[in-house]
């Protein structure tokens, strides 16, 4: 060992072959690092490629108007910001089903001294950082089996996937993707030498992967497959033997947590708030079949399929008992493990619960096997045949099967972002033009993986790596425009705290079904002032929102389902809904949904008045029927202000009767005044109804008292 000296240079030297050195002696790191002296500018290199990725993801994040995905993202940050408060994962004071613990500390920590929108930039940064810094463990992983070189592609495919863009969102991709790395890359270790540390390291990564996202439970079985293909490739059961502490303590595991489980909460209670998987009724296994056909076919784009063709070749090479590396066998064997249980899982999941694919589950699967196309990268893309042409074709097909028409749409893009820029593609050219440009670029990269002379392996890596860059800038600029379409859809261009600014405490938010539903989470992530959520019996519920439902009374007071009436100090209610009260503020409408207003209350809260039928912009069709809800109903009048369109019949009626009726012309005006009926005396419900057989437009629905006597 080289004698330490007071020389910086020399010091710093001493220390890193001193750390090398007890970690090679403890057996933890033998075999999968180089030394320190070794790496030389490759070290500089990845630094450098770390950095420039974290800020290249930070900036393209500050376009996303986070968070925009619900409930998933609002959820995580309500869970965050209470776990960090001390309250648990709670959100409005209930306890939430376990979805991760991990992730919601990660965006909780930003908020601890930030207010929302600076703790959003926060989490940002933060998952920028962590899902670019995941080109640390694939480099390190690359290194002493394909050289620093290609371990720094290796890397840099890791960052450069359109899969990052998740960086920008509040989604538990951004840390599942590096903490999965880092497990798949242990077991690869064992694989190699199963010491009692490496096991025990191995134990310690899967409880992490468990902590972010409970599909990490597939880890279970990645761990027998990936024994079981080692077994297989070297003739030998040794593998199993040797690796079972690791066995042992995942079983025992295993039944630890279903007997506490059952005992807490029953078998529904073994995964979490993902209980519904194992209550949606048997699979279909056709269903999860084309599933699974989808999903793999998803995963050559994730890929770009020439490296799944490269892991292919590998695995191949090791089945024929031909690979005489113990680390490229083991990496081979547990990143085929990995990507065979993760593409089942999710397509199991995905055949009953989406329509489409679901990339984003499948981002931890890339890194992998971007190591194991360096390696084979490395090695002079070694490609017997017809074995590598047999593989070419078993990639081909399902990624030239694919129902793009049916994956690649608007819809897919928050669940897919490879697939964003064949949908835009698919937009701007006719379909047999597309379909062939699709086919023949597949083809062309296929054929490039199996006939391109060795000499010209870094164009095949450059050419992966453009891809990833292109199909990355098109995805977090498609991520930034429909998130602030939503978040413009959501506020309307006012401030997202617009509730905390008014001064409001202890708000209530009303659910009506009139707006749409993801608009409560976003209403709850950014004002701390709503802290109960009230939605009307026979409403579409938000998902699992804690709520209280109610029904109004005919006096207008809101009921719970345990008889209570509702008495906050504030309410804020979609427009079409009038409360007994000042209002105080207000959001405009969208296009396609109402505004909402902040009332200053009466205690108990009491509604005046609720009109439903009508459009956002006040428009009423022709065919369709408008209904206003009078509450406490006395003496008075309905004043309308109708806006002819069309030059057709427009009636308002009275318990079902006629009582006023014109042809409004064309841009012509009528108010109509309607008094209630006789019998209203004050405590029951008035119902009015407004029918056209055009199109007219509405500015003013006003219930006004008759004068008290």
């Amino acid at each position: 060992m080289v004698p330490c000296t007071f020389s910086t240079h020399l010091h710093r030297a001493c220390i890193l072959e001193r750390w090398h050195a007890v970690l090679v002696r403890g057996r933890i790191l033998e075999g999968s690092l180089p030394r320190p002296s070794a790496l030389g500018p490759a070290v500089l290199g990845l630094a450098v490629l770390v950095l420039v990725s974290t800020v290249f993801r930070f900036v393209l994040s500050r376009e996303v108007a986070a968070p925009w995905i619900a409930p998933d993202e609002p959820l995580y940050g309500l869970l965050g910001r209470s776990l960090v408060a001390g309250d648990g994962l709670t959100v409005l004071g209930e306890a939430m089903p376990y979805y991760s613990l991990l992730y919601p500390l990660l965006v909780g920590l930003p908020f601890i001294g930030s207010d929302v929108a600076g703790a959003v930039t926060g989490v940002q940064l933060l998952q920028a950082l962590l899902m670019s810094a995941t080109a640390i463990p694939v480099f390190l992983w690359a290194r002493p089996l394909a050289g620093a070189r290609w371990a720094l592609l290796a890397a840099a495919l890791t960052v450069l996937i359109p899969g990052l863009v998740y960086s920008s969102l509040l989604m538990s991709e951004a840390l599942y993707y590096p903490v999965a790395t880092l497990a798949v890359w242990a077991l690869a270790c064992c694989l190699v030498k199963p010491t009692w540390t490496r096991q025990v390291l191995l134990l310690g990564a899967i409880g992490l992967a468990l902590a972010t996202r409970l599909q990490a439970v597939g880890f279970v079985a990645v761990i027998v497959l990936a024994l079981a293909f080692l077994a297989l490739s070297e003739r030998s059961t040794a593998p199993f033997r040797r690796m079972w502490p690791t066995l042992a303590a995942l079983g025992a595991l295993a039944v630890g947590w279903i007997a506490t489980r059952v005992a807490v909460g029953g078998v529904g209670e073994l995964l979490g708030a993902y209980a519904p998987l194992g209550e949606a009724g048997s699979y279909s296994v056709s269903d999860v079949a084309r599933s699974i056909a989808w999903h793999t076919g998803s995963l050559a784009l994730l890929t770009v399929a020439v490296p799944l063709v490269a892991l292919g070749v590998l695995a191949w090479h090791a089945l024929q008992g031909n690979e005489t590396d113990l680390r490229a066998r083991a990496l081979v064997a547990a990143a085929v493990a990995y990507l065979a249980v993760t593409v089942v899982e999710v397509s199991a999941f995905a055949s009953r619960f989406v329509d489409h694919v679901t990339e984003r589950q499948l981002l931890s699967v890339a890194p992998p096997v971007f190591v194991a196309f360096a390696v084979w990268l490395s090695r002079g893309l070694p490609r017997s045949q017809p074995a590598t042409s047999i593989i070419a074709i078993a990639v081909a097909a399902p990624t030239l099967l694919l129902p793009l028409d049916r994956v690649a749409t608007p819809a897919t893009a928050p669940d897919a972002p490879s697939m964003i820029v064949l949908e835009q593609l698919r937009s701007a050219l006719d379909s047999s033009t597309f379909e062939a440009l699709y086919a023949g670029a597949a083809a062309l990269l296929l054929a490039l993986a199996v006939l391109l002379p060795r000499r010209l392996a870094p164009l095949l890596a450059a050419l992966v790596a453009a891809v990833f860059l292109v199909s990355s800038l098109v995805a977090s600029r498609e991520f930034a425009d429909r998130s602030q379409v939503e978040r413009e859809r959501t506020f309307a261009g006012m401030q997202t705290d617009w509730i905390d600014a008014s001064g409001a405490t202890d708000a209530t938010l009303l659910l009506t079904g009139d707006r749409f539903w993801p608009s409560a989470w976003h209403e709850l992530f950014w004002n701390d002032s709503v802290t109960e959520v009230a939605r009307v019996h026979g409403a579409e519920s938000p998902g699992l929102l804690p709520e209280a439902v109610v029904s109004p009374l005919p006096d207008g007071r809101l009921q719970t389902s345990t008889g209570e009436l509702l008495d906050p100090p504030y309410l804020a209610a979609p427009a079409g809904v009038a409360v007994v009260g000042e209002r105080i503020a207000q959001l405009a409408g969208a296009e396609d949904q109402p505004g909402i207003a902040l009332w200053r209350t009466e205690q108990p809260v009491r509604l005046s008045q609720r009109v439903v039928g009508f459009r956002p912009n006040g428009d009423l069709h022709g065919g369709e029927s408008a209904r206003i809800r009078v509450f406490a109903c006395g003496p008075g009048r309905l004043e309308l202000t109708l806006l002819g369109k069309e030059g057709l019949a427009t009636r308002v009626l009275v318990d079902r009767a006629i009582v006023a009726e014109r042809a409004i012309p064309a841009e012509g005006v009528w108010r109509p005044s309607v008094a209630s009926p006789a019998s209203a005396n004050g405590t029951e419900t008035c119902i009015f109804r407004v029918e056209t057989d055009g199109l007219v437009g509405s500015t003013t629905i006003h219930w006004r008292p008759a004068p008290a006597s």
